[in-house]
């Protein structure tokens, strides 16, 4: 317990000092979502990183992804909100950073067999691998 302790006067006396903890941007696990529209984020090369968007596919929208070549699609799914009849979820993807450098992630949020408008939600991510 004295261990605990001094680590918790340690953090304090820190906190006062005026640092503070941060943990690195980009740290595998991060999410990014509709707040993030338009940023541009730092990411490691190698680590992965998660964007999660509203979805609702009863209606027939969905997001539809793009991204540059430095970054890998590890994962895509839909996950279900309210277990009730037409109710939205979420889309979420896993992504990692493959090459060094200024990459992509685009979505368009529309019915795919109808014509684009331009009046469609759209999400976009630049990312900087480092």
């Amino acid at each position: 317990m004295p261990v605990f302790m001094a680590a918790l006067i340690l953090i304090g006396l820190l906190a006062a000092l005026g640092f503070s903890l941060v943990l690195p941007q980009g740290a595998t696990g991060t999410l990014f979502g509709a707040g993030d529209n338009g940023k541009t984020v730092t990411v490691n090369d190698g680590s992965t990183f998660k964007i999660k968007l509203d979805e609702n596919p009863s209606t027939g929208y969905s997001w539809n992804e793009s991204y540059s070549a430095g970054l890998t699609l590890i994962d895509s799914k839909y996950i279900q909100g309210a277990s009730m009849p037409g109710a939205g979820g979420t889309h979420l993807w896993t992504i990692k950073a493959s090459q060094k450098g200024e990459q992509q992630f685009t979505a368009i949020y529309n019915r795919p067999w109808e014509p684009k408008t331009g009046n469609e939600s759209t999400f976009t991510l630049t990312i900087i691998v480092v």
